[in-house]
Parts: C-alpha cells; sequence; structure tokens
C-alpha cells in the first residue's frame, strides 16, 4: 500500500500545524498575564471552580485535524494497492429521450433505468473507474472516468430527460469511447428501450467493432408497450438492443425481475489482480467540511468546550 499525491508542493502547508500551536499557546499565556493587571483570576478559578482561559485540547486538535485533511486534499491524495478488481473501465450511458417517460415497467423507464444503474454501479469491485452519460438527440458527459462510486451515484441522480429530441445512440457510443481515452479494456453499459430514431445500427455497429467497445445493453421497456406522453405506444425493441450487444461480445438484458437483473450484475464483471489508485481528495475535502460545519455549529450553540 503506498500514498501518492498529485501537488506534492502542497505538502510543505503541514508546517502550519506547528505553527498554529505555537499561536495557540502563546495567546493562552498571553492572555493570562494581561488578566492579572486587573484581577487575580487565578484565585477565583480555584474559589468558584471554573476555568476563564480553557486549555480545549480537544477543539485544538480537531481544528488541526480539518488542517491536515485540507492540506492532503490540496495536494491531491491518493491510495495505490492491489486488489482483485475489474479488467474493464465502465461508461453507463442511459437514454434520456422522451420515450423514457412511459410508465410500464411500474415506474417511468428512465426512473427504472437510473435505479438499475446504482444498483450496478455497487455492484462493482474496488477501483473500478465509471462515467456515466445521458443521451437523447445529443450526448452529456454528467461524469468522467473516476473511482468513486459516491461520484457516479451522484452523476446519476443528476440524469435527466434530453432538452434534443430523439435517441442517438451512435453519438453516446462515440462520447463513451473518448472518455476511455487510450484504456483497451472498454465496456459501455447502455440503458435503453432501443428506439433507434438518429442513425442506422450498421453504422453503429461498424463504429464499436472499429473501437474494441463491449457494449452490454439492457433494454428498459417492455415489448408491449407503454402510453407516452403525446398518447402514443411506445414499445422496447429488443432486436436492435440485442444486435449491439451479440456483436459487440457483449450480453444482454431485460428489466423485469429485479433481483435476476441485479444478480446478473456480477457477470459483466471480469475481475483480475491488479494495482489500482483510489483518489481521496474528494473524501478528504468532505470530511474536513463536515467537520467544520459540526464545530460551527457547536460553537453557535455556546458549546465552546467539547467534553
Amino acid at each position: 500500500m503506498e500514498l501518492t499525491f498529485l501537488y506534492p508542493k502542497f505538502l510543505s502547508l503541514l508546517l502550519l500545524v506547528p505553527f498554529f500551536v505555537f499561536i495557540y499557546f502563546f495567546s493562552i499565556i498571553y492572555n493570562k498575564k494581561k488578566a492579572v493587571l486587573f484581577a487575580n483570576f487565578e484565585a477565583m478559578e480555584r474559589f468558584y471552580d471554573i476555568e476563564f482561559f480553557s486549555k480545549n485540547f480537544i477543539a485544538l486538535y480537531v481544528n488541526l485535524f480539518v488542517l491536515v485533511l485540507l492540506i492532503f486534499s490540496l495536494a491531491g491524495t491518493a491510495i495505490s494497492f492491489y486488489a482483485d478488481t475489474s479488467e474493464f473501465s465502465y461508461v453507463i450511458a442511459i437514454d434520456t429521450s422522451s420515450s423514457m417517460g412511459t410508465a410500464d415497467v411500474g415506474s417511468s423507464r428512465l426512473a427504472v433505468a437510473k435505479g438499475e444503474a446504482k444498483k450496478f454501479v455497487d455492484s462493482l469491485p474496488i477501483g473500478v473507474e465509471i462515467g456515466v452519460i445521458g443521451f437523447s438527440g445529443d450526448a452529456e458527459v454528467l461524469q468522467t472516468l473516476d473511482s468513486s462510486k459516491l461520484k457516479a451515484n451522484m452523476a446519476l441522480d443528476e440524469v435527466d430527460y434530453g432538452a434534443i429530441f430523439g435517441t442517438n445512440i451512435y453519438n453516446a457510443l462515440i462520447a463513451s469511447n473518448k472518455m476511455f481515452g487510450l484504456r483497451q479494456r472498454k465496456s459501455v453499459v447502455l440503458m435503453s428501450d432501443g428506439q433507434l430514431n438518429v442513425g442506422d445500427a450498421p453504422q453503429i455497429i461498424r463504429y464499436i467493432n472499429r473501437n474494441n467497445l463491449v457494449v452490454n445493453t439492457i433494454a428498459v421497456g417492455t415489448e408491449e408497450g407503454g402510453l407516452t406522453e403525446f398518447d402514443t405506444i411506445s414499445k422496447v425493441d429488443v432486436d436492435f438492443l440485442k444486435s449491439l450487444a451479440f456483436n459487440s461480445g457483449g450480453q444482454f438484458f431485460e428489466v423485469g425481475d429485479a433481483a435476476e437483473l441485479e444478480s446478473s450484475f456480477n457477470s459483466l464483471i471480469t475481475e483480475t489482480n491488479k494495482q489500482i489508485n483510489v483518489d481521496l481528495t474528494f473524501y478528504l475535502l468532505l470530511t474536513a467540511i463536515l467537520i467544520f460545519t459540526i464545530l460551527w455549529i457547536l460553537y453557535n450553540l455556546r458549546l465552546k468546550v467539547v467534553p
């Protein structure tokens, strides 16, 4: 296990820790000497069993801890270690076209797709890179590849119906491929009702094969279909989604039995033991903000001496 830093120069700010400790004790000594000029506070403290100048060491330690967290966050701290993880990086591409508002799967197709996408994220082993794309007539990158499941789930929460009409799966796959960069093991998890109305299937399959993309498709909707907001019947195109998966070496699933689908996600993960890097910056910053917020609340409630 090894700690790495993207911006190691910021670690020099750790010199602020002994500086603040010195200032803290110096201020206590200075204030006591100043107070003696006006009254004998030491005698009053002994008589009333109170402490006018509290040596609140717990508050000091907590504040220093927050400072250290912020410095390590600025330094871009990451941890590297070997673990069993997936060979692939994944981009979750969710159809956000208007037909995904059809409620033929218990809820709207989009809501179901987002829920299943979160289950897939949670099923992944540690260290897997995940990206999120929403697509309708155009593709929108909501989260670039990152090993943080928290960031991926937050991005999935932001998925909403697209502003541009249409279902442009071709653009979604181009955007996914660009996100992978030079990575060789790349897999797209495509959640859609398959109602392609921009481009054609042969063009998409040629692009997939040319760029070595593994496309796993999840059909969201029923073959019987449901009523859309335009009072038309929208049916899932199972055949098209199957062709994308089978022609790219991926797998095809249908949203039906949620428990069965969740267990099927495991078959998408080809595990290998390799070195993974986990970026801790976001978590360190989040922890520092949380602790600082708690301290601020306690201060404003006049609980300045933490037991």
